[in-house]
């Protein structure tokens, strides 16, 4: 079993403190600032890290069976 804790982050680039990049993404990065790039890195790890929880998570459910069907017409005999 893995267990992850809990991590808050407020992170903000002192240079560009209105830079989220959620909404802006990195096209809003401003002279290729490396803090506001390393804030982007960190976005899209999170993002990519959910994502293969979900799909672990997803994957670990049993998928119903499907009911085998007697395609044979008994009811004639």
């Amino acid at each position: 079993m893995l267990k992850l804790g809990a991590i808050s982050f407020a992170g903000k680039c002192p240079r560009h403190p209105r830079f989220d990049p959620e909404d802006e993404g990195a096209g809003a990065i401003r002279g290729g600032c490396p803090r506001c790039q390393a804030l982007f890195e960190i976005f899209e790890a999170h993002a990519h890290l959910t994502a293969l929880i979900r799909n672990a998570k997803n994957e670990a459910r049993p998928q119903p069976r499907p009911v085998a069907v007697d395609h044979r017409q008994t009811a004639l005999f």
